[in-house]
């Protein structure tokens, strides 16, 4: 029972694309070669403190060893970030043991992971910087629905006219026109998702029941009133 309990929870440490093993930055300065994505393509995450962040470099720290440098080229994944924030990086590492070995990031993070539920593509749309780097579930409707490079490309707009981007990394049916709900990670003002199905909206009597207004809803209630009335009366 042990063995399956710690079974479960490695897995469901870094069960998500964008959360993957996380390596201490002094075992990649130890044996840099272990982690070096261009002899063995591998993804990693690092966890750590922002001690440099310019439009030139960045350097992580996680006061073990000396910092790890950051590939910077995306800017848009650091934006909203700070110096001295801690920080989670999902990339490659590529180490050069004639210059500067690097960690090229897919995705940035706050850490620990936020997660905001149910937001607004609206407020996302008008301040990116405040919702980068973390979790969120939107909702709106397809206006666009591209597959290309093993994954989809969608434009989710909700009901001002405001879209936002999204890569679903999955399979789905949905298309234009449907309403959907989409669940992941904004980062780089791209929302990434590997959950995502129909929004849909809690079912009423009227569709449970065909022909069901709320006209007549006040007669039924007002009839079982006049039932339960007449059985007090008769009791």
């Amino acid at each position: 029972m042990a063995l399956l309990l710690l079974s479960c929870t490695a897995t469901t440490a870094y069960a998500s694309m964008f959360e993957l093993e996380i390596v201490p930055i002094s075992k990649i300065n130890e044996d840099p070669t272990v982690y070096d994505s261009t002899m063995a393509y591998r993804k990693i995450s690092v966890i750590g403190n922002l001690t440099e962040l310019s439009k030139q470099s960045a350097t992580i720290d996680d006061n073990t060893s000396k910092p790890l440098k950051i590939d910077v080229t995306k800017v848009e994944l650091f934006e909203g970030f700070n110096v001295s924030e801690e920080i989670m990086v999902t990339g490659e590492y590529i180490y050069d043991p004639l210059g500067d070995s690097v960690l090229t990031p897919t995705y940035v993070l706050h850490y620990p992971t936020q997660n905001l539920g149910l937001v607004n593509i609206s407020d996302v749309v008008t301040d990116t910087a405040a919702f980068n780097g973390k979790y969120m579930i939107v909702a709106g409707n397809l206006t666009s629905v591209e597959m290309s490079m093993g994954r989809y490309t969608l434009l989710a707009e909700d009901e001002e006219g405001n879209r936002l981007k999204v890569f679903f990394y999955g399979s789905t049916e949905l298309q234009v026109g449907d309403r959907a709900k989409i669940t992941g990670l904004y980062n780089g003002r791209i929302l990434h998702s590997e959950s995502m199905g129909l929004d849909k909206s809690p079912l009423s009597i009227s569709t449970l029941v065909p022909g069901f207004s709320s006209f007549m809803g006040a007669i039924a209630i007002l009839s079982i009133a006049l039932l339960l009335k007449s059985k007090q009366r008769n009791d």
